[in-house]
C-alpha cells in the first residue's frame, strides 16, 4: 500500500510538471520553476567540447533547476548555423532533464558602442535564435542581455546601452517585437529584460510601455556578479558590495539594500525579477577568506528568496568536460579555496 501511494505521488508530480511545461508560465510561476541554478560558459568560446549531457543530470541532482546559457555573438570565426545547432542540443538536453534553459546574449563591442549596425545584428541574432527554438516548451526563456558592459568604451561611453537609456529602450522594444512575432510558442514565452544600469536600482529606467501589456515578461538584474569585496569609497566609507566577517557591520545591510530595490520595483511596477549572476567569492581581488565567503553565500541565498538566481559560474564547482564535481582546493584570485565546501553550505540553505 505504501509503495502504491509513493508511486501515485511521483506520477502526479511528473504529470503536473509535464503539463506545466506545455502551458505558458506566469512570471510568478516561472520564478518558482527556475529557482536556483548556474551561469555557464558553453557558448563563451567556439570550443563546444566542454559540454557533456551528463552535466545536466549532475546539476539537477544537487538541487539546481536552471542554467543560464550565456552566448557570445562577438567571437572571431563565429558560425551561426553551428552555434544554433549546438544551442538546440543543450536546450533539448536541459528540457529532457527538467532544467530550465535561459538563453542570454553577449556582444561587448555592441553593448559599448551600440551603432545602428550593431542594432541590426542584435535583432538578427535574436530572430535566428527565436525561430530556431520557437517550438521548445515554455521552460525555455530568452534573457535579452547578459550584462550591459562598458569595458570596451573606456571613458567615452555616452552611446553605450548602459549610459544611453533611449537606445536601450529602442533596442529592447524592437527585439521583443521580433521575438513575439517569430512563431511557435514565442508569443507567450517568458522574455527576461535586462536592467539598463545592471543593478536593480536601474530597473525603473525600462520603458513601462515595453511590458505593461505583456503578461510573459520578467526583468534581470545583478550586483555581485564578481562577488562581494572589502573595498571602500573615496570618502572612506564601505562600498556597495562590501562584506567582512559575518556581515553584521555593513555587509548584510548592503545585501538588503540591493534586494530592496528589486522588491520595490516589483511591487510598484508589477514586474517580477530574476538575479542572473552572483558569486560568493571575491573574484576581483580575493580579499575575503573562506569563512567570509561561506557567511556571505549562506546569508545571500536565504534573504533573496523568492527571487530566483543563477550563480557564476558552473565551471568553478564542476568540471563540465570530465563530468565531475571539483572536490580539491583551488587557487582563485590569490586565495586557496575549497569551493566544494562553499557549495555544500549554500545548498544547505537553498
Amino acid at each position: 500500500m505504501m509503495i502504491f501511494v509513493v508511486l501515485v505521488i511521483i506520477c502526479t508530480c511528473c504529470f503536473k510538471d509535464s503539463l506545466a511545461s506545455h502551458n505558458p508560465y506566469t512570471p510568478i510561476d516561472y520564478q518558482k520553476k527556475i529557482a536556483q541554478g548556474f551561469s555557464t560558459n558553453y557558448f563563451k568560446t567556439l570550443n563546444f567540447n566542454k559540454y557533456n549531457k551528463k552535466n545536466l543530470a549532475d546539476v539537477y541532482d544537487r538541487g539546481f533547476r536552471n542554467l543560464r546559457l550565456r552566448c557570445r555573438a562577438d567571437l572571431d570565426n563565429f558560425n551561426m548555423t553551428v552555434f544554433l545547432n549546438n544551442l538546440e542540443t543543450v536546450v533539448d538536453d536541459c528540457l529532457a532533464t527538467n532544467i530550465a534553459p535561459i538563453v542570454s546574449w553577449i556582444h561587448h563591442e555592441a553593448e559599448a558602442f551600440a551603432t545602428e549596425s550593431h542594432r541590426t545584428k542584435y535583432l538578427d541574432w535574436w530572430t535566428s535564435v527565436a525561430e530556431k527554438l520557437k517550438d521548445k516548451d515554455y521552460r525555455l526563456s530568452f534573457n535579452l542581455f547578459t550584462e550591459l558592459g562598458v569595458d570596451s568604451c573606456g571613458k567615452a561611453c555616452a552611446e553605450s546601452l548602459r549610459e544611453n537609456t533611449v537606445k536601450y529602450n529602442d533596442w529592447t522594444s524592437a527585439v521583443v517585437k521580433k521575438i513575439r512575432e517569430s512563431g511557435g510558442k514565442n508569443d507567450k514565452r517568458i522574455v527576461i529584460l535586462g536592467s539598463p544600469k545592471k543593478t536593480a536600482k536601474g530597473l525603473k529606467e525600462i520603458d513601462y510601455n515595453i511590458y505593461k501589456n505583456d503578461h510573459y515578461m520578467m526583468a534581470e538584474w545583478h550586483i555581485y556578479a564578481s562577488g562581494p569585496n572589502k573595498r571602500h569609497r573615496n570618502n572612506g566609507k564601505p562600498g556597495q558590495k562590501y562584506w567582512s566577517g559575518t556581515g553584521d557591520h555593513v555587509g548584510k545591510s548592503n545585501v538588503m539594500t540591493a534586494i530592496g530595490y528589486a522588491n520595490y520595483f516589483t511591487s510598484f511596477y508589477n514586474l517580477t525579477t530574476y538575479l542572473g549572476a552572483w558569486m560568493p567569492q571575491a573574484n576581483e581581488n580575493g580579499d575575503l577568506n573562506q569563512t567570509e565567503i561561506i557567511n556571505f553565500g549562506k546569508y545571500f541565498v536565504q534573504v533573496i528568496k523568492p527571487i530566483p538566481w543563477s550563480m557564476n559560474v558552473l565551471d568553478t564547482y564542476y568540471d563540465t568536460k570530465n563530468t565531475d564535481w571539483i572536490l580539491n582546493e583551488q587557487a582563485i584570485t590569490g586565495q586557496t579555496l575549497n569551493m566544494s565546501r562553499v557549495l555544500d553550505e549554500i545548498i544547505s540553505v537553498m
